[in-house]
């Protein structure tokens, strides 16, 4: 790949084209051309309109990263369910929910897994109460399931606010039972188990 810059700023392999395809596509009128990496680590921005109007973009296929096929996501962390019957690399089980019994998400379930939840606004939070001013964005609270002992935790996340069970600030990890409640912020969250005394998922020996 030989990365060029053209006198408009446009960057392009000029081992691909001759000329930029940007300038050339603008001078003819038509939709500028996306000019794909040839990097496999590297994927491509492209403006929604693109996106949603050309199959080889949508579906990022060997057309858009240049012949070269992008990494998958096989390496990543899996749950200790990894070869349970229930347990594929898209799912993991669902040990419980919270319900939220107050706030901007009334009447509204979370779903917890195995291992840590984390609670906060961000859109990438476990247990994300998106638009809620009250609640930090990132780790306001953590809920955990410990599934070799089939327990719910609640530890304070790595926010400055804190959160509250049963009404008690939570300081350190405490253990919750079925319909312990936590306040974040304004919005109360019921705990619903559904790994407990009475069911867990089974792995495989």
């Amino acid at each position: 790949m030989n990365l060029t810059k053209c006198s408009n700023g446009h960057f392009y392999d000029s081992d691909t084209y001759a000329t930029c395809p940007h300038c050339n596509s603008s001078a003819s009128g038509e939709n500028s051309t996306v000019a794909y990496s040839s990097s496999p680590n590297i994927a491509a921005t492209v403006d929604l309109d693109t996106y949603n109007s050309d199959p080889a973009v949508n579906g990022m296929d060997s057309a858009v990263t240049g012949g070269s096929v992008l990494p998958s996501d096989d390496s990543r962390t899996i749950s200790i369910y990894q070869n349970s019957k229930v347990e594929t690399p898209q799912m993991s089980p669902i040990v419980g929910w919270l319900v939220c019994t107050q706030g901007k998400f009334y009447g509204q379930d979370f779903r917890l897994k195995s291992g840590r939840n984390f609670i906060g606004r961000g859109t990438d939070m476990d247990v994300c109460l998106a638009g809620e001013n009250t609640v930090s964005r990132d780790r306001h609270a953590t809920i955990i399931h410990e599934p070799r002992k089939n327990i719910f935790l609640a530890q304070p996340g790595e926010s400055r606010e804190l959160f509250y069970v049963n009404g008690n600030v939570v300081l350190s990890p405490i253990q919750l039972k079925k319909n312990d409640v936590l306040q974040v912020g304004d919005v109360q969250l019921m705990l619903i188990p559904c790994c407990d005394e009475a069911f867990t998922w089974k792995t495989e020996d």
